[in-house]
């Protein structure tokens, strides 16, 4: 009697399917549940590296060290003299690679 108790209760936690009640509904969403608008930008990616200063000392070639959020997302800058620029920073060991796109419009 103990094992077919024991067996019908493994049973029960060994089910592929959450417990309580199935129905043939429709899930009905709530208004509540609706996202009005879509999820704003996350604060750290709005930092782009090529719009950072670099400061008086340092040599204007070198951009500083990026955020790990920074890497591997594709940068587009706003449109200058007709020309728009992409960029996107990859880790490679222990340095960081940054591409240039540069496209006539």
């Amino acid at each position: 009697v103990l094992d077919s108790t024991r067996a019908a209760l493994l049973r029960s936690y060994l089910s592929s399917s959450p417990p309580g009640p199935y129905q043939q509904d429709a899930y009905v969403t709530k208004p509540e549940d609706k996202i009005k608008h879509p999820p704003i930008l996350p604060p750290h990616l709005l930092q782009v590296l090529l719009n950072k200063d670099t400061g008086i000392s340092c040599d204007p070639t070198l951009l500083p060290e990026p955020n790990h959020v920074m890497l591997n997302h594709l940068y587009a800058l706003s449109i200058k003299d007709g020309v728009m620029v992409l960029s996107a920073t990859h880790r490679y060991k222990k340095k960081y690679v940054t591409t240039l796109l540069y496209k006539p419009i």
